[in-house]
């Protein structure tokens, strides 16, 4: 009868679906399933008189444990992580819309005097106009390019936290992330302080209008009256969704730590090969979005969107000029300026796209296709052809009147840049299509996996 249990663990037979159940929270842990597979192995061996081989050479003995309420906790554990996640990148995007948007509406005017003899206008000002205190009196003049930065640094984060291939990166996301909302939240609160607080007190006071520089523009103004606006109650609701990010990460690792408590292992088993190489092959669609990402960034970057004067004979050295994408973008964005700053076109926008466009690469790289790289592409590319068409309008806006965006006149037209970048995003498309469905593929694997163990 023990002979004609042996075939059992003959390593020709066809691995369980189940073999990713390894990486499940209830499972033992690696010595006890190995010592499992090495007990079980042995008796076999013993068993039909014959040397036991090697660990590997026939594949590992790994029990599979019993799912019950240490199952039921493992989701949970997951539930509340994704809801982390959630609001974690919630919290992000709502950051760097906050960023960007009014803070406050003033009563501004170019006259500097004590009185306002000078016209004046109502201005919308966001916290890189108002230096984003304490930046500017850390930085100088230099404020702005970090205050950029900062802006996007938790948007970029956020597809690391999804990502599960590589553990210790997702540990290294979750530490920058906090370091970055602990930061912006606090230059969040000094220009709330400085909008409810200290310019209003020294209006009130007849101290004279409050007079401030507007960045990046280096507009000096006089304000003499201001109210908040929208933005400044979308920080405290990101602020919210931040803190609510942590004690739900919290709560999983706790139920995660209940739930993978070492149980008794069943005397059922399946055939692991250790170590077992994947197929070298091709990755469909890799080669359409790594081309066109190159070609993007050449487009978007390299190559003018409008030029002026370049049809000229004879053509004289810097004679010929171009528009590169930054200010063509913001001067797309100036229609949205009372929602939305124009000047993060000049380093926050850009920089989101080429960051965010090295991240897409670096996963196609090492092929590491997951439902959350594919997600990150698409909104990438959702959010590069929103720029290219406002970078088109702004570009537009210079060929027809460029004296009223403040541009030299001349022989303006459209340029290269234009074609290149849609040509190159109808390339990454394109690859996006296979991609999705290696992923969705993957993930169905998984929760069949899943489906087969009860959990």
């Amino acid at each position: 009868m023990e002979e004609q249990n042996t075939p059992a663990l003959n390593g020709s037979e066809t691995p369980s679906v189940m073999g990713s159940v390894t990486d499940h929270p209830t499972a033992p842990s690696a010595t006890a399933g190995a010592t499992a597979g090495a007990t079980a192995g042995a008796a076999t061996g013993a068993t039909a008189g014959v040397a036991p081989e090697p660990p590997g050479a026939q594949g590992d003995l790994r029990p599979v444990w019993p799912i019950g309420e240490r199952g039921l906790g493992a989701r949970r554990s997951r539930r509340y992580a994704l809801y982390a996640r959630l609001a974690a990148t919630a919290c992000a995007l709502l950051f760097f819309y906050a960023s960007w948007s009014p803070l406050a509406t003033a009563v501004t005017s170019g006259d500097l005097r004590n009185g306002p003899t000078g016209p004046l206008n109502r201005f919308s000002l966001t916290a890189a106009e108002l230096g984003a205190p304490p930046l500017h009196a850390l930085f100088g003049d230099g404020f702005f390019g970090l205050w950029s930065v900062l802006t996007v640094v938790g948007l970029l984060l956020s597809p690391l936290l999804w990502q599960s291939s590589l553990r210790w990166l997702r540990w290294l996301a979750i530490a920058l992330y906090t370091c970055w909302l602990v930061a912006i939240a606090s230059i969040f609160v000094e220009t709330s302080s400085l909008i409810l607080g200290a310019l209003p007190d020294q209006l009130r006071q007849g101290a004279g209008p409050y007079l401030t520089t507007l960045y990046p523009y280096g507009t000096r103004v006089a304000i003499y009256s201001v109210t908040p606006a929208f933005g400044l109650w979308l920080a405290p609701l990101a602020a919210l969704l931040g803190l609510a990010a942590a004690a739900l990460a919290i709560r999983a690792a706790v139920t995660y730590q209940h739930a993978r408590t070492p149980v008794a292992p069943t005397v059922q088993g399946e055939i692991v090969q250790p170590g077992a190489a994947r197929p070298a092959r091709s990755l469909p669609g890799s080669g359409a979005i790594t081309g066109g990402l190159l070609l993007w960034a050449w487009g978007f970057f390299l190559l003018p969107w409008a030029t002026v004067n370049c049809t000229k004979a004879p053509l004289l050295v810097g004679s010929c000029q171009g528009l590169p994408v930054a200010s063509a973008l913001q001067i797309g964005l100036g229609a949205m300026r009372t929602v939305f700053d124009p000047s993060a076109a000049l380093v926050a926008l850009t920089g989101l796209l080429l960051v965010g466009a090295l991240v897409i690469l670096l996963a196609v790289w090492r092929r590491d296709i997951t439902r959350t790289l594919c997600v990150w592409a698409s909104l990438w590319l959702a959010l590069a052809l929103g720029c290219a068409a406002l970078a088109v309008a702004g570009a537009q806006q210079v060929v027809s009147n460029a004296p009223a965006v403040g541009l030299p006149t001349g022989d303006w037209r459209g340029d290269t840049g234009v074609l290149v970048v849609f040509l190159a995003l109808l390339l990454v498309a394109i690859g996006l299509i296979p991609l999705w469905a290696v992923a969705v593929r993957a993930t169905q694997r998984q929760a069949a996996a899943l489906r087969a163990l009860g959990v």
